[in-house]
């Protein structure tokens, strides 16, 4: 069995310090980022790939990783969801397609291989049925963070972009529902997206503050 590469190593290493502070980003993409930073260190520092991958250490994927979280601070990670304002009105057809992408999400992540993301995705689903139990107005909608919709939303985009790009899927998906399943992810993205209000006049460190690092 061949050893795993240094990138990818490296990106279990910088996706282990994501999750510590509530993020899960597909390892593809954090192989991708990783392999883009050392280029442009060993360039700027003109020495090769190889040399300035020793600057990639522990203190490094830490603080690359809060400032991974800054770039998502809308989505107040490492926060407890059901101790945020509940400003949301998330009308109920939106709501059941929201568990049923999820479960998709958490679903295509166990087919490709991925430890977090499932967890994550059920994660969600279960806060979801908490605030729905928790509802006390008057149905057709529940009231949910902001943040939660961020969340789920970059979630199931994620899942989108896996279906794209030909991640395996699960036992049970023939592979001509590929197309089907991608444009009903983005669907159920795009509508989650649509509940969220203009952030374009928000400006300074935002509604969210990204949690004190937990060493």
């Amino acid at each position: 069995m061949p050893r795993p590469s240094w990138v990818s190593t490296t990106a279990s290493a910088l996706g282990a310090e994501l999750a510590r502070i509530g993020l899960t980003v597909p390892t593809d993409r954090l192989e991708d980022l990783l392999t883009d930073r050392v280029a442009a260190v060993a360039e700027q520092m003109r020495i090769t790939e190889r040399t300035a991958r020793q600057y990639f250490d522990h203190d490094t994927l830490r603080t690359l990783a809060r400032e991974l979280a800054l770039s998502v601070k809308e989505e107040a990670p490492g926060a407890d969801l059901l101790t945020l304002p509940r400003t949301i009105a998330m009308p109920l057809p939106t709501l059941g397609a929201t568990f049923a992408a999820l479960v998709e999400v958490a679903a295509l992540a166990g087919a490709d291989k991925d430890p977090d993301a499932p967890a994550t995705a059920m994660a969600m689903i279960s806060t979801l049925g908490v605030l729905t139990r928790d509802h006390d107005g008057d149905l057709p909608t529940v009231r949910v963070p902001e943040p939660l919709l961020m969340r789920a939303a970059r979630l199931i985009e994620n899942a989108a972009d896996l279906v794209h790009h030909g991640c395996a899927l699960p036992p049970d998906v023939a592979e001509d529902v590929r197309p089907h399943l991608q444009k009903a992810l983005r669907d159920d993205a795009a509508r989650l997206r649509a509940l969220i209000p203009d952030t374009g006049r928000r400006s300074g460190a935002g509604l969210w503050a990204v949690p004190d690092d937990p060493r």
